[in-house]
């Protein structure tokens, strides 16, 4: 049994489809919808001023859908995070499912999604494989190559810097309450950018609950050129690109991630004292606050080992050594591979890899979320 003594087959789904200016696609997206195995119980179209037809085209498939369809117009740009967040706010069923306008979703899609909530009531979010395809929905390839996470992720047990795409998550409406915090939280990968609205709950499910991951291809996922996030395109680095990467100089990227570690441990504390919340999460909540708040010291030694003086370097070495901070027995740490590196090219060649780092790093930031970049895993962003 799950959430008000109903069976997961109960588990009532709104699907939430933020658009702008989608008449190309939203007709297609907006079928595959209605040809789902499991219906949602409704779907809610929030519009950030579309000038094309795609309100038009959603008004005629309300006329016909088979279940209930909320379109509402924005009276002001929001953006398409702001956009998705407010759809998330007029939703009521027990589960939420992002939905893009221009992608396409398979019958089962729905179905599969809804039965990886049984049994557990914990398992907060799930997602799941997805296709790449063209314009005219021929494939391109599979979007994971490999899993990126395991198939079933207990609370803080994802590397810090984890994150799926929207357009493949589904929560349960129990997170809800926490969009009121969003406004305030700053992307991980992308500074001065507001945090995305995908990026935001998974970030909340990670710390607060279960993350369940399907390797199946349940959506399709359309390049048509015109995508507001990502190419799509997967160009593999050139071996130059490579080592450029890796003699990177990444102080700043530490020092802005110990930042970000500063402000998620001050959402879930926050989170832990938000009384809309259930207690078992609030209770979680104060466990990821420290989990999170712990990393700060990790992060800004790290930024050290790269950037101060010789002996400075050393010291914060040695320190984070001490501290457990390249240790292969969690996901919070950086593991012996980074020890290496850092010992060589932060203790010895720091003031080298500093200028080369000047000149090569302008053009291609670790802090970067696109599709093709080199640091697009979360294993990257802590290299």
């Amino acid at each position: 049994m799950t959430e008000a003594g109903k069976d997961s087959s109960e588990l009532d789904i709104s699907v939430v489809m933020a658009t702008y200016n989608g008449a190309a696609h939203i007709r297609e997206q907006l079928d595959s919808l209605a040809a789902q195995t499991c219906l949602p119980a409704e779907l809610i179209i929030t519009d950030d001023g579309s000038t094309d037809a795609t309100l038009d085209i959603a008004a005629d498939f309300a006329r016909t859908a088979p279940f209930a369809v909320q379109i509402h117009r924005n009276p002001e740009r929001l953006g398409y995070k702001g956009n998705f967040m407010r759809a998330v706010g007029l939703a009521s069923g027990d589960l939420i499912s992002f939905c893009d306008q221009d992608d396409f979703w398979k019958p089962d899609n729905l179905a599969k999604v809804q039965r990886a909530f049984a049994d557990d009531p914990d398992v907060m979010m799930v997602f799941h494989n997805a296709r790449l395809v063209d314009a005219q929905r021929n494939p391109i390839s599979t979007f994971y190559a490999t899993p990126p996470i395991p198939a079933v992720a207990r609370p803080l047990t994802l590397q810090p810097w984890s994150f799926s795409y929207g357009f493949m998550q589904t929560f349960r409406s129990v997170l809800k309450p926490a969009a009121v915090q969003w406004p305030r939280m700053h992307d991980h990968y992308n500074p001065g950018k507001e945090m995305g609205h995908d990026l935001y709950f998974f970030l909340v499910a990670s710390g607060v609950g279960t993350i369940v991951y399907l390797d199946d291809e349940l959506a399709e996922y359309r390049i048509h050129g015109g995508n507001t996030v990502g190419s799509g395109k997967r160009t593999k680095p050139t071996l130059i690109d490579r080592w450029r990467y890796r003699l990177e100089d990444r102080a700043e990227t530490y020092r802005y991630l110990a930042r970000m570690t500063v402000q998620d441990s001050a959402l879930f504390a926050d989170l832990a004292q938000d009384p809309a919340l259930p207690d078992a999460l609030r209770e979680r909540a104060r466990t990821a606050a420290a989990a999170w708040g712990a990393l700060e010291k990790l992060y800004s030694t790290r930024a050290e080992v790269c950037s101060a003086s010789l002996p400075r370097r050393v010291a914060a070495f040695v320190q984070l050594m001490r501290a457990g901070g390249y240790s292969e027995r969690s996901f919070w740490t950086f593991g012996g591979r980074a020890m290496k590196k850092d010992a060589v090219l932060g203790v010895l060649l720091a003031p080298l890899v500093r200028r080369f780092g000047r000149e090569s790093s302008r053009t291609d930031r670790a802090c970067h979320r696109g599709h093709a970049s080199i640091a697009s895993s979360p294993q990257a962003m802590a290299a």
